[in-house]
């Protein structure tokens, strides 16, 4: 079930939609404990390792989305959204198994507390094909050095 920060649920509550929220958003793939709540901050040094950044075309770029439809947003169509594996962190395993996401808005690596008020935040969990995660790879490990796609991503709202 996706987790999101309080400040996720306030923008759309008010006037911030998920769409601008997350214009220019950065995904992370994590691997280590999941957190309780998107907000809470990662221990890169005892539990946490980033297995790979997730931009547009793994340029860097932020990654956009098309417009809503249907209540569900969808990565934008145009876009191939990938990252090359380097872990950095607690895990020094190569492969190794990531266990959750973080979808970031731009300037937020997902690593410290989120702002109150701008840490728009969105975290799931990350599996293999197999896997009943929110975020399902074509994989179950990743390998340093690889490039990782993400093929299909949207933000059902029910």
């Amino acid at each position: 079930m996706l987790k999101y920060s309080v400040a996720c649920k306030n923008g759309v509550l008010n006037s911030t939609g998920l769409k601008t929220q997350f214009n220019l958003a950065k995904l992370y793939i994590f691997a280590g404990a999941i957190p309780d709540t998107a907000e809470e901050a990662l221990d890169m040094v005892a539990t946490h390792t980033e297995c790979v950044p997730i931009t547009n075309n793994s340029t860097g770029t932020g990654l956009t989305f098309d417009s809503p439809s249907g209540g569900v947003l969808y990565k934008a169509a145009a876009e191939t959204w990938s990252g090359v594996v380097a872990t950095d962190g607690f895990d020094t395993s190569n492969p190794i198994t990531p266990t959750f996401y973080r979808l970031c808005a731009a300037g937020d690596n997902g690593r410290g507390v989120a702002d109150g008020s701008t840490g728009y935040r969105i975290q799931g969990t990350v599996g293999g094909p197999g896997s009943g995660a929110d975020l399902r790879l074509g994989t179950d490990t990743l390998t340093n050095g690889n490039t990782q796609p993400i093929g299909d991503y949207s933000i059902n709202v029910e």
